[in-house]
């Protein structure tokens, strides 16, 4: 798992069928500073409860699913799987 902001979001009216219930989002890894690394990346968001703004954790490549409205997972580039609330990070 890695952590991100999220930076925007995609609006689709149009996409797969198996899709139709995923929120998308633009979101920019992040380090153990909080500073922006690499390129942004579009994420599913299951829950669909995370706003701009917000640092979130996400899985990426073969850890990443989707799970439809019909409950089949849905292989996807990244995915949200949760909200962070602080970080301690001990030197």
């Amino acid at each position: 798992m890695d952590i991100a902001r999220i930076i925007g979001t995609i609006v689709s009216t149009r996409k797969v069928s198996s899709l139709e219930s995923a929120v998308l989002c633009v979101i920019q890894p992040l380090n153990e500073k909080l500073e922006p690394v690499g390129e942004p990346l579009i994420a599913t968001d299951a829950t669909a409860r995370h706003g701009v703004g917000e640092i979130v954790y996400y899985v990426a490549s073969g850890d990443a699913v989707f799970t439809g409205l019909r409950g089949e997972d849905i292989p996807v580039d990244a995915a949200i799987v949760g909200i962070v609330d602080s970080i301690d990070i001990v030197p």
